[in-house]
């Protein structure tokens, strides 16, 4: 009896954290960069979308719809669920051309309640670059001129990016990837080399967070590179970044 007792109290309980467990998240939305003032469609990434009915932009100015219906995607083995999501929706984000702040949040609603937030970029003044394959090594090198922001994905696994740049002696850039914070689930490696392609600087996680930063006074003038890895070896289309090349 005083079993009983107990499974009927624990029972409900159970049930609610089953009920919480299937609502919708979300991973990653892309593109990572939208424009203020323009309409985007975005391919959003998560788990347990189905029924989803509701998209909730968290800016008062900014709206969204959902386009289509959810489906399931495939999961490479071994990759983590909870970063790269089974499930996808587009929805169609409307940014007030007035968005206050560099990201615009926003989460959906289904059967199971709210999603946590997603957000993507706000485009800024930094001019955009579109990685261009295949820039996998030094002689395949994609030349950039700074300040650029490069949106790019890690889009196999192993796959290395290689940019290239002309800086002079004295030069100060800050160089930033800008994935995790945006949901992506590519963890990065970034790092600076020389004409000689010696290496002058590397990082891979940065105040906590897994994307790098350098912040770097380059020694000479000439051709530098930068070199862009997944420190696990994923890859795939959701693994999205943007590199920020620019002066403090």
């Amino acid at each position: 009896m005083f079993i009983g007792v107990h499974l009927w109290l624990i029972l409900p309980l159970l049930a609610q954290d089953k009920k919480k467990d299937a609502g919708p998240k979300l991973t990653v939305a892309l593109p990572l960069v939208v424009e203020a003032g323009k309409k985007t469609k975005l391919v959003v990434r998560g788990s347990n979308l189905d029924g989803v009915t509701e998209v909730r932009v968290h800016e008062p100015k900014s709206k969204a719809t959902l386009v289509g219906k959810p489906k399931k995607v495939g999961v490479p083995k071994d990759y983590p669920l909870d970063r790269v999501g089974d499930s996808e929706v587009e929805i169609e984000l409307d940014v007030s051309k007035d968005a206050p702040g560099r990201t615009i949040a926003f989460s959906v609603v289904g059967p199971g309640g709210e999603s946590n937030r997603a957000q993507v970029a706000i485009a800024d003044d930094t001019p955009r670059v579109a990685e261009k394959e295949e820039n996998n090594g030094f002689d395949k090198a994609q030349t950039i001129r700074v300040p650029a922001a490069v949106e790019g994905k890690i889009d196999r696994e192993k796959d290395v990016d290689v940019f290239q740049f002309t800086g002079k002696a004295g030069d100060k850039l800050r160089i930033e990837v800008q994935a995790a914070r945006l949901g992506s689930p590519a963890d990065l490696m970034l790092t600076l080399l020389d004409s000689d392609k010696q290496i002058l600087d590397s990082c891979d996680d940065f105040a906590g967070s897994p994307d790098p930063v350098l912040t770097v006074t380059l020694p000479r003038d000439g051709t530098y590179y930068l070199s862009l890895l997944e420190s696990n070896d994923f890859g795939g289309s959701m693994f999205a970044y943007r590199l920020v090349v620019r002066k403090p």
